[in-house]
Order: structure tokens, then sequence, then C-alpha cells
């Protein structure tokens, strides 16, 4: 496994990724726009479900699964070039797997309650008690996410490039 990921460090885009005086902060910086479009977006809904901030209907929140996509798009496209210049140091370490877990689980909670309880808002404005559980449980995945990721930095055990 660990030769596996030494050769794809060796890959044209690994080394760009890596040597390029910008290439890496570039795309560190839209990974960080990507995760608040995403990470922000969900826990407004899960926040909104739960019962904090009485003001916009549900149904109008609806627009921030738009949001939440968009910037699933530029997290996962900018995660994968920063994956390129290190994937031994993320794909080693459990923590990385945390991290992609919780924030897969939360989107796909949100996702539900966007299919459900959003739409089903202007019927009924009040949202199930099943609803505020998953949104809870998101607002907790994505708690669990951004932190593994903030530890990501400290936690790795394996690298094969400096």
């Amino acid at each position: 496994m660990i030769g596996l990921l030494a050769a794809i460090e060796q890959w044209p885009l690994s080394i760009w990724m890596r040597e390029d005086p910008y290439a890496y902060f570039v795309a560190l910086i839209f990974h960080a726009f990507g995760m608040a479009l995403l990470v922000g977006a969900g826990i407004v809904i899960s926040l909104r479900v739960l019962g904090v901030g009485k003001g916009p209907d549900l149904h109008r929140l609806r627009g921030f699964v738009a949001v939440m996509w968009v910037g699933a798009v530029l997290a996962i496209v900018s995660g994968l070039l920063l994956l390129s210049a290190y994937p031994a140091k993320a794909l080693t370490n459990p923590v990385f797997a945390v991290k992609l877990a919780s924030l897969l689980a939360a989107a796909l909670l949100v996702r539900s309650m966007a299919a459900t309880t959003l739409s089903a808002a202007p019927r009924d404005p009040q949202p199930s008690a099943r609803s505020r559980v998953l949104a809870a449980l998101a607002l907790a995945l994505w708690l669990i996410g951004v932190a593994a990721g903030k530890l990501l930095l400290h936690t790795y055990t394996v690298l094969t490039v400096s």
C-alpha cells in the first residue's frame, strides 16, 4: 500500500502541487471556501430544523441545498488536488476517514431532511420528531467532520515525501 501511495506522489500533478509556490495554497483556499459553503449551509438547515431562529420558514431554506452542493463540488475538487500532493499522509491516517465519513453522512442526512422536512414545510410548518433527531445527528456529524479536518495536520504518522 505504501508503495502505491509513494508512486502516486511521483505523478506530475502531485509534484506540481507540492513544489509550485502557489498551487497547494490556492487549492487550500478553495477547499476552505467549499467547506464553508457545504458545512455552513448544512449547519444553518440543521439548526433551523431544531428550532433555532424562528425567522425564515423552513421551505425557504431549500435554496441552501444548492449552496451545499456548490460547496461540495468545490471541496471535493480542491480536496482531491490536496490529496494528490500527500496521499500517504492522508490515506494512512484514520482521522481522514473519520472526516470523510462524518461529512458524507451529514450531507446525506441534510439531503434527506431537504427532501422531506423542507419540502413539506408549507403544508406542515413543524418538523417531525424524526426530522429533529436527524438534524441533531447531522449537526454533530458536521462538527466532528470539521474537527477531524483540523486535526489532520497534527495526527499523521506517514510522510513519504517532504
